[in-house]
């Protein structure tokens, strides 16, 4: 199985993969076409930064990223797998904080 891993992962006791994508598999996710392309450019330049987060075998953060793996090959990806919704929301926020910062820092060109 080829899976894509993370290059940035603080929490390696929450890492999990996911191969499926419920929602987007039934219809259930309007794809923003600009923000589908943004997460291809940053994917082709960097990979995948930071897992997505999964909670009961769904995706909450991260369905672009997986929708873009996909498209270039991969089966799946890594993610955090949350205990319950509170850890949805705290590693769904951690992640958009990190890559946030991410950008700041190679737009600098500290990277």
């Amino acid at each position: 199985m080829n899976i894509m891993k993370a290059r940035i992962v603080w929490f390696p006791e929450k890492i999990n993969v996911i191969t499926i994508d419920y929602l987007a598999n039934e219809g259930k996710i309007p794809w923003e076409n600009d923000h589908l392309e943004q997460v291809r450019n940053y994917m082709k330049q960097d990979g995948l930064l930071f897992p997505g987060v999964v909670y009961a075998g769904e995706i909450h953060c991260g369905h672009y990223r997986f929708r873009v793996a996909k498209e270039i090959g991969y089966d799946g990806i890594e993610v955090y797998q949350a205990d319950d919704y509170k850890d949805v929301l705290s590693l769904t926020k951690f992640s958009e904080l990190c890559y946030k910062h991410y950008k700041e820092i190679k737009e600098l060109k500290y990277l």
